[in-house]
C-alpha cells in the first residue's frame, strides 16, 4: 500500500459511492477523448481529400453521431450537446471564410476566455480552482477565505489559465498561417493529454502546497 501519496482527507475509499470523485476518477470517460479528439482529425482528413463542404458535413455528422450514441446508453449528454453546438458554430465560420483553418477559430477564442476567466479570478483574490476544489469535496464555505488557500489555489489557477493561454497562442499563430494538419496534431495534443496531464499536477501538488503553508485541507462535509 502506498503511504506517501498525498490525499485531501474526508475523502472515502473508492468503494464508497457516497463520496464526491476526485480529479483523476474525472478523466474516467474514455468515449469523452474519442468524441473531442475524431472531430478534428475527420474534418481535416475529409477537407484534404474531398473539400470543404464534405469535411463540414461530415464534422456535424460525427457530433450528431455522437450525442445519439450517448443518448442510446443512456450516458450523460452535456458534452456531447456542447460538442454538437460548437463543430455547428466551427463548420459555420470555416464556410463562411472558405478556410478550412476557420474550424478551429472557437476553440481559439474558448481558451482565450478560459484564460481570461482564470486568471482574472486570481486578480480579484477569487481563485477558482479553489471554488471548484471546495464544491467537488463540500468543504465549508469560509475554507477559500483562508490566506494560505487563497494563495495555494491562486497558484494552481494561474498554471491552468497559462495553459488556455498556450492552447490560444497556437491557435492563433497556426490559424493564420492556414496549416490545418498542425491544428488538427496541436488541438488533440493540447486536449485531453495536455489537461490530463495538469489536473494530475494539481492533483498532487495542491495538498502539498497548502500543507507547506499552514492552510486547512478541504474536509468532506456529508
Amino acid at each position: 500500500m502506498v503511504t506517501d501519496r498525498p490525499r485531501l482527507p474526508g475523502v472515502p475509499q473508492r468503494d464508497d459511492p457516497s463520496r464526491p470523485p476526485t480529479p483523476l476518477e474525472l478523466l474516467g470517460d474514455r468515449r469523452a477523448i474519442v468524441d473531442t479528439g475524431t472531430g478534428p482529425i475527420a474534418f481535416v482528413i475529409t477537407n484534404a481529400i474531398f473539400g470543404l463542404e464534405t469535411a463540414a458535413w461530415v464534422a456535424v455528422g460525427l457530433a450528431v453521431l455522437v450525442m445519439i450514441e450517448r443518448l442510446l446508453r443512456r450516458a450523460p449528454v452535456t458534452n456531447a450537446i456542447g460538442g454538437l453546438l460548437g463543430t455547428g458554430l466551427a463548420v459555420f465560420i470555416a464556410l463562411r471564410s472558405g478556410e478550412a483553418s476557420g474550424y478551429f477559430v472557437p476553440r481559439m477564442l474558448y481558451a482565450a476566455g478560459l484564460a481570461i476567466v482564470f486568471a482574472g479570478s486570481v486578480a480579484i483574490r477569487r481563485p477558482l480552482v479553489g471554488y471548484l476544489v471546495g464544491a467537488l469535496y463540500r468543504a465549508p464555505t469560509d475554507w477559500t477565505q483562508h490566506p494560505g488557500v487563497r494563495r495555494a489555489c491562486g497558484e494552481v489557477t494561474l498554471a491552468w489559465a497559462g495553459l488556455f493561454a498556450f492552447r490560444a497562442a497556437v491557435y492563433a499563430i497556426l490559424i493564420p498561417i492556414g496549416s490545418t494538419g498542425a491544428l488538427a496534431a496541436a488541438s488533440v495534443v493540447m486536449g485531453w493529454p495536455a489537461f490530463g496531464l495538469l489536473l494530475f499536477l494539481s492533483y498532487r501538488y495542491l495538498p502539498r502546497r497548502l500543507t507547506q503553508l499552514g492552510a486547512p485541507l478541504p474536509k468532506h462535509e456529508p
